[in-house]
């Protein structure tokens, strides 16, 4: 089969068109009216310490991204907002993610390694860290693989916080089971953009404004008003976005609408199997700089975001100190082979010190 311009219109331009939207959304997720309603004085926010002069939380800083482009900054906003419903929610994910029968130890070792094995998905498909997307991107088609991989067993791994049976024969039955038991359960609070959508009901989870509120209002009879209306335009707001994602996703050529596709990780179990089994060959082809910016960046942020919520969701089930465990058991392997191994993992883990040490 020749990959000629033609079919390359046909099957590349519409994976590309799917990730440009993937990309861009997270910036519109994660930074709407962010610089207009933000604020730190007087705001509804976690319970922590908050730097009002520089606008920080975990040492996470909160100020707007800039437009597009600033992909650490929407990194930093990504797991604020996890973490953030963590510490909110706190008793009642612990009360759901320790209500497991039998020894802990039988659902530690699956969650643990599915979360490890997703760590070095993350790692490869960043790697060569300090490159370019071009040379990163050399690899489209297989950085596409590796990211489904990484929201398989980042999925697989909260599944096993509560289910120890084996279920490595059936991706699409772990799937189903993450969808039926957690993504429709007290957990869901945890799931930010675009993990968070139900597209055969054309539902989205509980998904707050991913920043603290401040109302600067003095009268209080106009606050609670006033929160309530910027709650329900940022839900409009995060509708439209997963609209558009959902119809830009139609066009791939393997999207069939009687396969499943109740959730986004559904979703891109069907863009791997383009990758890998129908025409991911096409991207031989790739070129110019906006598609490949825009692969690139849509990866790094779906992986960080998906691994970011086990990584919550492991904390919530086995506590703080066992994941400090794990990771460190991890690090040293690391040590002894890819030095640098686990530098995402880290750069998390530091966050979870501050916010989530007394899980």
């Amino acid at each position: 089969m020749s990959h000629t311009a033609r079919r390359f219109a046909q099957q590349a331009m519409p994976v590309g068109q799917f990730m440009k939207t993937l990309s861009e959304g997270f910036y519109w997720a994660y930074e709407y009216n962010r610089g207009q309603w933000m604020g730190v004085e007087n705001a509804t926010a976690p319970n922590s310490e908050i730097d009002a002069d520089s606008q920080t939380v975990w040492e996470l800083n909160l100020e707007e991204a800039t437009y597009k482009n600033d992909i650490e900054r929407l990194k930093e906003h990504i797991i604020f907002a996890t973490v953030g419903q963590a510490v909110d929610d706190r008793d009642q994910l612990l009360q759901f993610f320790r209500g497991r029968t039998g020894s802990d130890r039988l659902y530690e070792e699956k969650a643990f390694r599915n979360l490890t094995n997703a760590w070095r998905d993350e790692y490869c498909l960043n790697s060569p860290v300090n490159a370019e997307p071009e040379e990163r991107m050399k690899t489209a088609e297989w950085r596409i693989t590796m990211c489904y991989y990484a929201l398989y067993k980042s999925a697989s791994a909260i599944v096993h916080t509560k289910d120890s049976s084996d279920l490595s024969n059936s991706h699409v039955r772990t799937l189903n089971i993450h969808a039926s038991q957690f993504l429709s359960s007290r957990a869901r609070c945890l799931y930010g953009y675009p993990l968070n959508h139900n597209p055969s009901s054309g539902d989205f989870f509980e998904f707050r404004l991913p920043f603290p509120q401040h109302i600067s209002v003095e009268d209080e009879k106009w606050r609670e008003p006033l929160r309530e209306d910027r709650i329900d335009s940022y839900a409009d707001h995060y509708e439209r976005l997963m609209t558009a994602l959902y119809s830009k996703a139609k066009n791939i050529s393997t999207w069939d609408s009687d396969r499943e596709t109740s959730t986004f990780f559904h979703v891109f179990k069907l863009l791997r199997e383009w990758a890998n089994y129908g025409h991911g060959g096409i991207f031989s082809r790739l070129y110019g700089p906006g598609y490949i910016k825009f692969i690139d960046r849509a990866i790094q942020l779906l992986t960080y975001s998906a691994i970011s919520t086990a990584e919550v969701a492991a904390i919530c089930a086995f506590g703080f100190e066992r994941f400090e465990r794990e990771l460190r058991y991890y690090r040293e392997a690391c040590e002894e082979g890819i030095s640098d191994g686990a530098l995402h993992v880290d750069e998390r883990f530091k966050i979870y010190q501050r916010a989530l040490s007394n899980f």
